[in-house]
């Protein structure tokens, strides 16, 4: 006999820490798409589609230089420490710079009406 535990939900913490490994997740599986995303540790590129999905997908305050590096030790294994520091600081240069957006509502949630449409088709 099972027990059903689904009219419980989770609240305020714990729902942050479940959002987080829900977009972890998610963020991985997309750049594990991606042919030899292995040698791609260090393009600007890569780091600034990961930056770019934790910005528009975040709604909670929440350290997300720190959550980037964790998805980079997910996809890349244990970083040193040097490879730590160069990815922190690409991340404070991509900032800066405005390289990392935060995408309007409106754009945001048509790209997904128009996502689930295409794909119904």
């Amino acid at each position: 006999m099972s027990i059903n535990l689904s009219y419980i939900n989770t609240k305020h913490t714990l729902q942050v820490a479940k959002h987080k490994t829900n977009l972890k997740t998610a963020i991985v599986a997309k750049v594990q798409e991606i042919d030899n995303h292995k040698g791609l540790k260090f393009d600007n590129e890569l780091l600034i589609f990961v930056c770019n999905c934790i910005e528009n997908a975040l709604d909670v305050k929440m350290n997300k230089k720190v959550l980037a590096i964790q998805i980079y030790e997910e996809l890349f294994g244990e970083l040193s420490q040097d490879d730590e520091a160069i990815i922190s600081s690409s991340i404070e240069f991509l900032w800066s710079n405005k390289l990392i957006k935060k995408m309007p509502k409106v754009k945001k949630y048509a790209k997904i009406l128009f996502n689930s449409i295409r794909g119904q088709a």
